[in-house]
């Protein structure tokens, strides 16, 4: 966990390998702005981009309605 957090890091301030999540003002990036699309991005297109492995995000399944009860 600790080298996907490092890589994670180093590419979201790489400016020249992550174009994509960077707050601009002015047409110039002044830091990275990112959320958990990014470390998807990164684990997909740098860490797993040989394999068949694909990460995906997954949000509170818990809390997604199975069905619905009408009294």
């Amino acid at each position: 966990m600790n080298s996907i957090q490092e890589d994670f890091l180093n590419w979201i301030f790489d400016e020249e390998k992550n174009t994509e999540y960077w707050a601009l003002e002015n047409g110039e990036r002044i830091h990275p702005n990112y959320d958990a699309n990014a470390n998807i991005d990164l684990l997909n297109n740098v860490r797993f981009k040989k394999g068949i492995a694909k990460a995906k995000l997954i949000t509170s399944p818990q809390f997604i309605v199975k069905k619905k009860l009408y009294y």
